[in-house]
């Protein structure tokens, strides 16, 4: 459904945001899953974090399952610094942490803050698995969570900090309810961090109304038993689902759920090709520009000029253009069913679909191209996959 319709849900959640607190003890039994949603909306999404706490309250927790919501809000639109931790039921919530103050606004650009939620959530809500969703807005390898407040964000690496500080053993589901954070570097660098299983993220942007949380934990609930192959399964198909109509329109979506335990052979087997490329640049350039702007593009409007290519369609175009890069190209191909868990995407304006993960290519050198800050925010990434050096030999 168009999450717009819930105004009047979210006008109750004003209300209840302000009164219910509890004090909040370890507990003895475990559930199935805690999900926990790192909901950085100190800035101009306030009002859409209000909405989807709605959503979530559509729900809420069960026996099985557990909900917790970290909410920073913006002064500008509710009239009020603070941060609360908030425990998700049916038809309300329950304030375990802060409140409406200047006592307890927090840094959400800060990696300390999110290592010290996720413990919160580890320790407070045992489970047998646990979500962990960052909620902002969002720009692929240059990172995440924008607090205005304290004009700060997370960088891919001080995410990546932030989850391996984390005293939890495995955040078995990773998801990206932000713009552009489906690529092969941000997926990298939290596989890197050695605590994230599967990642859920989008190619491209996200809409105003994000995840469908009411259908995603009304599943969830239903079906607790769920390993996270299952769930993000799931989250990727409702997600879709409910853009894919709305009344008359139908707007543009894409999201997937990724294997990271398979990430290492992909950057394996990306390497060799970048490697491959590089030493015969000359021969290859052109090959290189054919499957470069035969990519479904992403970001930047209807025209879709930004700087991020679906990868598996660049690597495809490179194999039927050259033959003799298939040996390089046919090992990413045959195996990427096995990185991609899952991935749709509703009608709109691109060619062939998204299929996963993107990868940094802008169209020219003249848009979008940092390569300063590219290498900077994932260096990793850059260095073992010789990525970042294709890139600067092209553009020369």
């Amino acid at each position: 459904m168009f999450r717009k319709s819930i105004f009047g849900l979210a006008l109750s959640l004003l209300i209840s945001l302000l009164v219910v607190v509890a004090p909040v003890h370890a507990q003895n039994n475990s559930k199935k899953w805690t999900v926990m949603v790192y909901m950085d909306a100190d800035n101009n999404l306030d009002l859409a974090g209000v909405n989807d706490i709605a959503e979530m309250q559509t729900v809420g927790s069960s026996s099985q399952v557990d909900v917790v919501v970290l909410f920073d809000r913006w002064y500008i639109v509710c009239g009020f610094n603070g941060s609360a931790i908030l425990h998700i039921e049916a038809g309300t919530n329950t304030t375990v942490w802060g409140g409406w103050s200047e006592n307890y606004e927090l840094n959400m650009g800060d990696p300390e803050t999110l290592t010290w939620f996720i413990d919160y959530g580890f320790e407070h809500y045992p489970a047998d698995r646990y979500a962990l969703i960052l909620w902002d807005h969002g720009g692929n390898w240059e990172g995440i969570c924008w607090d205005w407040t304290d004009s700060d964000y997370l960088t891919m690496e001080e995410i990546k900090e932030a989850l391996a500080n984390s005293v939890i053993d495995d955040i078995d589901l990773l998801g990206f309810d932000a713009c552009l954070m489906g690529s092969i570097e941000v997926a990298y660098t939290v596989k890197l961090s050695g605590k994230a299983s599967v990642m859920v993220a989008s190619e491209d942007s996200i809409p105003w109304n994000g995840w469908p949380y009411d259908m995603i934990l009304d599943d969830l609930v239903q079906t607790p038993s769920w390993d996270e192959y299952e769930f993000s399964v799931d989250i990727v198909d409702n997600y879709v689902a409910s853009y894919s109509k709305i009344g008359w329109c139908k707007i543009f979506s894409t999201l997937s759920a990724i294997d990271l335990s398979q990430m290492e052979e992909t950057i394996i087997q990306l390497t060799t090709l970048t490697g491959q490329l590089l030493a015969n640049f000359d021969k290859y350039k052109g090959a290189i520009t054919g499957a470069k702007n035969g990519a479904d593009r992403y970001w930047s409007g209807m025209w879709h000029q930004g700087p991020y290519i679906d990868l598996y369609h660049f690597v495809y175009s490179l194999g039927g253009i050259e033959n003799d890069l298939r040996p390089y190209t046919d090992p990413i191909v045959e195996t990427w069913n096995d990185l991609v868990i899952h991935s749709k995407c509703s009608a709109g304006p691109h060619n062939h679909g998204a299929e996963g993960l993107t990868i940094y290519f802008p169209r020219n050198r003249n848009s979008f191209y940092t390569p300063e800050p590219y290498y900077e925010s994932i260096a990793e990434f850059a260095d073992e996959t010789g990525w970042n050096t294709l890139l600067e030999t092209y553009f020369k």
